[in-house]
């Protein structure tokens, strides 16, 4: 779970009020399609065709939520913490990490205490408690897992994106950016929030413009894993 920043977390380098106040505004799926228009592949796509995407990819995250709520089941991999999450380009809340026995989810409290200090400064701070954060960014890192199963072929199948055509056949192509859009949905859901994940996403993506070069964080070893997500 990332948004592109910097590592810079004064409160005077934080974007302002009213660019916040701009992004409270819009709804998810508004949301979902600016950060796809912010990949390079989708640059020439209608904004219809973004949004129509973001529909789709948020149904599908709310869609394996609702399941797993049913079923009863969390987030299987094993947790560790660490620092290292404030680098150069992004701030990356969590990122899960296959090994050939299971696999561990690293959550970054540096990331952590940095999303929750822009909650702050954004006047959120009662709808982003860091445990709903930290929270989050587990689910957010299940959603994915999910992802690469049958959930994914899914997602991609209704989609619907052709990436190449001969004749009558159709190669299905991948929508970068959708699975983080399904991924936040997802943990929306899961963690019943008033706002989204996708909104404090957006807001800590909105502190780059403000923050000035940034640092690059020093890389830290990760200790032993705790319990299960």
């Amino acid at each position: 779970m990332s948004a592109p920043t910097s590592g810079a977390a004064e409160p005077r380098r934080f974007a302002p009020a009213e660019r916040y106040a701009e992004l409270a505004a819009l709804g998810d799926v508004e949301l979902g399609a600016r950060m796809l228009a912010a990949a390079p592949t989708h640059e020439g796509r209608s904004p219809e065709r973004l949004r129509a995407w973001a529909r789709t990819a948020i149904a599908v995250g709310t869609e394996m939520a609702g399941d797993a709520d049913a079923a009863g089941s969390g987030a299987e991999a094993r947790v560790a913490e660490s620092t290292g999450g404030l680098r150069r380009d992004e701030v990356l809340l969590a990122e899960y990490r296959r090994r050939a026995r299971g696999g561990t989810v690293v959550l970054y409290t540096d990331a952590l205490d940095y999303a929750r200090t822009v909650a702050e400064a954004a006047g959120w701070a009662a709808d982003f408690p860091r445990e709903a954060v930290r929270a989050a960014a587990l689910d957010h890192e299940c959603a994915h897992r999910l992802l690469h199963g049958p959930r994914g072929r899914d997602l991609r199948r209704r989609l619907d994106h052709t990436a190449a055509a001969v004749g009558r056949l159709r190669v299905r192509g991948h929508v970068v950016g959708a699975d983080e859009i399904a991924a936040h949905a997802y943990a929306h859901r899961r963690g019943r929030m008033r706002r989204s994940p996708l909104l404090l996403t957006a807001a800590v993506a909105a502190t780059l413009a403000h923050a000035g070069p940034p640092a690059p964080a020093a890389p830290a070893s990760v200790p032993s894993p705790g319990g299960p997500a």
